[in-house]
């Protein structure tokens, strides 16, 4: 669909799903394989489901796609191919979203909904903590890879069927819908842009960095939303842990 739309037979796929380790693992290699470099990658790729569902190693989806395998263990494996893009323009895309302003990063087991949480599993929840640790993602390794410049974005909502499928006949309270190209244009422009018009860590919509916290008394900041350092820390080293990069 992609090479007919756009006139270009140049374009590649390379299919894998973003919530299996061993997926991500082979695409990479996958990718290196053919090109040296890598100039920007966004990870939009994810699932939001109702009822708890996991992977083949018994993890859940959400949680996994979203964030530990869509966008940590992605980036990490492909930081050798974005350092070698040439400028210093290498950028990551991180597509979150608008439902991570609901909450903090919890302890590990809450966000992977595992061990004494899985009875506890609400999609809308799980999706919520995801987003807010790809906000995270963006912040830290803004300060750990300098070099490359991470973003996290909220494309606003945009009526597509992986809302009706989580909201249903809810969905009516998140009106108006933006259309696709709405959603999309402020993600493109992040891909297209030079790098010296980012502002690495931040959380964008529309072209523009926006606040992280509205969790405040009249949408003010607050605190009921924030991280510590500490807790940023326990997250990078849970991350780690579960992919092994």
């Amino acid at each position: 669909d992609i090479q007919e739309k756009t006139k270009n037979k140049k374009v590649t796929v390379l299919l894998a799903d973003v919530g299996e380790p061993s997926h991500i693992e082979r695409v990479v290699k996958e990718f290196t394989d053919k090109e040296d470099k890598l100039d920007c990658l966004v990870c939009n790729a994810g699932a939001l489901f109702n009822d708890r569902r996991v992977n083949s190693n018994g993890q859940e989806v959400t949680f996994m796609s979203h964030l530990v395998c869509g966008s940590y263990q992605l980036t990490k494996l492909l930081l050798p191919s974005l350092k070698q893009s040439p400028a210093n323009e290498a950028r990551v895309v991180y597509v979150s979203s608008g439902g991570m302003y609901n909450s903090k990063f919890p302890e590990w087991e809450v966000a992977a909904s595992s061990g004494k949480h899985e009875s506890d599993y609400n999609g809308n929840i799980a999706y919520s903590y995801a987003k807010r640790g790809q906000v995270l993602l963006a912040e830290r390794f803004t300060k750990d890879y300098p070099e490359v410049a991470f973003v996290s974005t909220h494309p606003g909502w945009v009526r597509t069927a992986a809302v009706d499928g989580a909201y249903g006949d809810n969905a009516k309270y998140l009106e108006p819908f933006r259309n696709l190209w709405e959603g999309s244009e402020g993600i493109a422009w992040l891909t297209a842009t030079p790098k010296k018009n980012l502002e690495s860590g931040a959380f964008y919509l529309d072209r523009s960095p926006q606040r992280k916290h509205i969790a405040g008394l009249f949408m003010t900041d607050g605190s009921f939303t924030k991280n510590s350092e500490k807790e940023v820390d326990v997250m990078m080293k849970k991350l780690e842990e579960c992919v092994g990069v």
